[in-house]
């Protein structure tokens, strides 16, 4: 490994830097799989004299069969971890390359499909992710899209520390996709809002799916807010069996209406929280609000009720470019 001032450090300090090194490279191999960072591996494994370690990163040249491999070195890992933090808070010349090789591990884990992982292992990657961002606080350089992660995570959780990796990365990729199609102005006060409809804790996670030209969407748009103004946020396919309570949203104050898409377009797909709406019993008062009567078409107060959310939602932005009306009867 080329690190300034390899040689002064002792073998104990060299063997726990190649540790981490090779806990970089087992991570890379899984977010990026190709064969050169678990061959890399392997190599290490074998000059140290780790026979061990370096079957189990040959077996990580095979696909999926070498990832659930990696996952049993992440113990030995994580207590080398430990010890060189130890050891980087008493020598500052040994805290560089540790923070060094801190960084890219972070970085790694994030980058982790964590919802697939097994439940031993996302356990073992949520705690080291834990040390790793207490280990690094603010000196971790990051850009302007983990800056915008970061400062949503504080709004939405409070804080951005002892975040699961699933919500967080639910959180970076909605992030990425509100700044893409700059959706409230780039302003993560306004994401937080919007946020509050999607469930971050949902097995399946957040994803960026392109719906093509033709497909049926349905929408309960609020009757107190212009209804311009939210056109695009939280549909449902028009054809399927997502109501209004599947996806968060009180029948009371909503009507259905429906779109079809004049072009193929990206959309931000999740799945829905409980009670999104303000006049749900689990909200602030009140409980009730103005509805549109099923029978006369008037409007009427109508009594809240408490919904389920947990169905899938879609979020199209700039969607009265891309929206056009249809009837019911169109539809079917």
């Amino acid at each position: 490994m080329n690190i300034e001032g390899w040689d002064e450090f002792s073998d104990e300090e060299q063997e726990l830097l190649l540790d981490l090194g090779q806990l970089a490279l087992d991570l890379i191999g899984i977010v990026e799989p190709t064969p050169f960072a678990d061959s890399t591996n392997a190599i290490i494994s074998i000059t140290r004299g780790d026979w061990w370690g370096s079957l189990l990163s040959g077996v990580g040249v095979v696909p999926y069969i070498g990832d659930l491999a990696k996952f049993g070195k992440l113990p030995k890992y994580t207590r080398s971890f430990d010890k060189a933090m130890s050891i980087a808070r008493r020598n500052p010349s040994f805290a560089v390359p540790v923070r060094a090789l801190a960084s890219r591990i972070l970085v790694a884990i994030r980058k982790l499909p964590i919802e697939r992982l097994p439940i031993s292992a996302r356990r073992v990657l949520e705690d080291l992710h834990r040390k790793l961002s207490d280990f690094l606080g603010g000196g971790l350089r990051i850009s302007r899209l983990d800056q915008l992660t970061d400062e949503t995570l504080r709004l939405v959780f409070g804080s951005t520390k002892h975040v699961g990796l699933l919500p967080r990365k639910n959180i970076r990729t909605i992030v990425e996709f509100f700044d893409k199609y700059n959706v409230g102005g780039r302003q993560p006060t306004q994401w937080a809002e919007l946020i509050k409809g999607i469930d971050l804790h949902a097995v399946e996670p957040v994803k960026v799916v392109k719906i093509p030209k033709g497909e049926m969407f349905a929408q309960y748009v609020d009757l107190t807010k212009d209804a311009n103004r939210q056109i695009g946020q939280w549909m449902v396919r028009a054809r399927g069996a997502v109501s209004h309570r599947n996806i968060g949203l009180s029948e009371a104050g909503r009507e259905r209406k429906l779109f079809q898409l004049k072009r193929g377009a990206e959309m931000l797909h999740s799945k829905a929280a409980a009670a999104a709406d303000h006049w749900t019993k689990s909200g602030p008062k009140p409980h009730s609000a103005v509805s549109r009567s099923e029978k006369s078409g008037l409007l009427e107060m109508k009594r809240a009720e408490q919904v389920a959310g947990g169905g899938e939602q879609f979020f199209l932005p700039r969607a009265w470019e891309l929206l056009a009306p249809v009837t019911e009867a169109s539809a079917k």
